[in-house]
């Protein structure tokens, strides 16, 4: 299984693009994604969801390229990681060097592998910028 991350809050060409470089990583292998909850969005990002976590849900599974979506319950993915062990935990350029050390150690913890995945073009952050 391949696992990715993030809030989507405003799926843009810059998620999509992401997203299809990590299934291209495991063609065959299942595609899951991890959705920050409403309240990751509000600590961690300072702002009201423009869109509640079970919209972003939904959203995200409507993409041909993601077969499963789960919303994390804590404010970091690293309970999904622990509990999935995922083959490969990808995340976007844009990450290297930012992981929290929670996710790190969940991933060592069940030897999950990390990837980094360019995504060219507009850089995610600056989407809604």
């Amino acid at each position: 299984m391949i696992l990715c991350s993030g809030a989507f809050d405003g799926i843009h060409a810059g998620h999509t693009r992401y997203l299809r470089a990590a299934r291209a990583l495991g063609v065959g292998e299942c595609l899951k994604v991890a959705i920050a909850p409403d309240s990751y969005i509000r600590t961690q990002k300072h702002r009201e969801p423009r869109w509640p976590q079970s919209d972003r849900a939904e959203a995200m599974l409507a993409l041909g390229c993601v077969d499963a979506v789960v919303v994390h319950a804590e404010d970091s993915v690293a309970f999904v990681i622990r509990s999935d062990a995922p083959r490969l935990f990808v995340k976007g350029e844009d990450w290297r060097g930012q992981l929290p050390e929670d996710v790190l150690a969940a991933c060592q913890a069940v030897g999950t592998e990390i990837r980094f995945v360019s995504t060219p073009g507009r850089h995610v952050s600056e989407a809604f910028a």
